[in-house]
């Protein structure tokens, strides 16, 4: 089941694959020559956009959930089974009652490789050229061409390019 609220349509060779579901009240945006492949999932909610740059490929099983908003750069490959949130879902409190933000938006840069089951949390910038192993969890920012790994993901190398 295709769903395509907000979809901004039109993209010269934008492809989205069998049971792809995207969702919800935000907007999308894809660029010419993505890919989304199939089973992937997208929700994005009101007011937020999921900006996916051009020849981006989000892989198979995806799962996406955008409250502030999302944006993926140019040649950035999702490997499978990737999961990406700007949100908590939920309110958190500290113990002087004071809220913490639920939402902060994501970025991922041009030419970013993530490896297969990784995960990806809200506020977290990844920056150009960079790799992140299979089944990190990245909870905070990522530098230019650095290698990050593990849970939580830190830095253990860094790579001029990745093919």
């Amino acid at each position: 089941m295709l769903r395509l609220r907000g979809y901004r349509h039109g993209v010269p060779g934008a492809k989205v694959g069998s049971g792809v579901q995207l969702g919800g009240p935000g907007t999308y945006a894809l660029g010419a020559g993505a890919v989304v492949r199939q089973d992937a999932r997208a929700w994005v909610g009101p007011g937020a956009t999921l900006t996916v740059g051009p020849n981006a490929n989000l892989g198979i099983r995806n799962i996406i959930n955008v409250a502030a908003g999302l944006t993926i750069g140019a040649h950035t490959e999702l490997s499978w089974d990737v999961q990406i949130s700007d949100t908590d879902f939920h309110d958190i409190a500290h113990s002087d009652g004071v809220q913490r933000p639920r939402t902060a938006p994501v970025v991922i840069g041009e030419h970013v490789l993530v490896g297969a089951r990784a995960m990806i949390l809200k506020g977290v910038t990844i920056g150009d050229g960079a790799i992140v192993g299979a089944g990190a969890v990245v909870a905070s920012d990522v530098p230019p061409h650095a290698i990050v790994a593990g849970n939580p993901a830190r830095v253990v190398g860094h790579a001029d390019d990745w093919k």
